[in-house]
This record gives C-alpha cells, structure tokens and sequence, in this order.
C-alpha cells in the first residue's frame, strides 16, 4: 500500500513539475536575455539615456525560413538585454505567428494581439492593420 501512494504521489509531482514551452524562451535567435551588448556586434545606437540603450540590428543576419523583417531592435538596462523588438515585412506575419506556436504553444489572444506569458518572459505578437505583417516584442521579466 505505501508503494502505490508513493507512485502515486511521484506522479502527481511530475505532472505538476512540467514546464511549459515558453519557459525555453531566453531571447530571439542569439539574443539572449540578461546578456551583456558587448556580446554583439554590428549594434547601431538609436537611443541613449544613461543606463538605458536601444540599439538597431542589421536585419539581414538573421535568417528563418518565411519570415522576412524589416527591423529588429535589442535594448538594454545597466549592460543587460532585457527586450526585444522586432516586425515583419512582405506578408511574413502568419509564418512568425507559426514560428511561435509551434515552439512556445497556444498563445492567449486578445483581438489583434497574442501573448505568451512565462515566469521569465512575456512575448507579444502584434497584427498590424492589415492582417498580414505584425510587431513582436520579447520582454524579459
């Protein structure tokens, strides 16, 4: 009988542990969140204000299949990533919304906007007035 409980207990404590998939996200491709900039380079400044950055990405570095961007910026607190913004160009929406299910699952949706909530970040998909391209930006908590 102490067996049974035992197992039975064991698997209610994995099923509880199970992290969700949007618990893998740290960032967007090699941006990593918490990272320093120094780890990057080709970063042009857009904005400075002291221990506050914005910084430009060359956008034809980053390379996913179907998606085409037309930016990409990165900013950072006190030498820290902690967001990441991007947007989508020629019709390339839909392809970074499926990026985005199928890694991070089903998203909470709010008319044009989906979000995925995690403990260590906050993704939010953004469709602009079109239908057909969209705002994403990566939030590190």
């Amino acid at each position: 009988m102490k067996v049974f409980f035992i197992l039975l207990i064991t698997s209610f404590w994995g099923f509880f542990q199970r992290s969700l998939p949007i618990e893998k996200c740290h960032g967007f491709e090699n941006y990593t969140f918490g990272s320093s900039k120094q780890l990057y380079k080709n970063l042009s400044i857009e904005i400075d204000e002291g221990n506050s950055q914005l910084y430009n990405v060359n956008v034809n570095e980053v390379k996913m299949a179907g998606v085409q961007l037309d930016y990409l910026r990165v900013t950072f607190i006190k030498n820290k990533l902690t967001d990441i913004s991007l947007s989508t160009k020629n019709n390339t929406g839909a392809a970074f919304f499926n990026f985005l299910k199928d890694n991070y699952g089903s998203p909470k949706k709010f008319k044009n906007r989906f979000e995925w909530l995690g403990k260590n970040v906050h993704i939010v998909f953004e469709l602009f007035d079109n239908n057909k391209d969209a705002y994403v930006d990566y939030y590190s908590k």
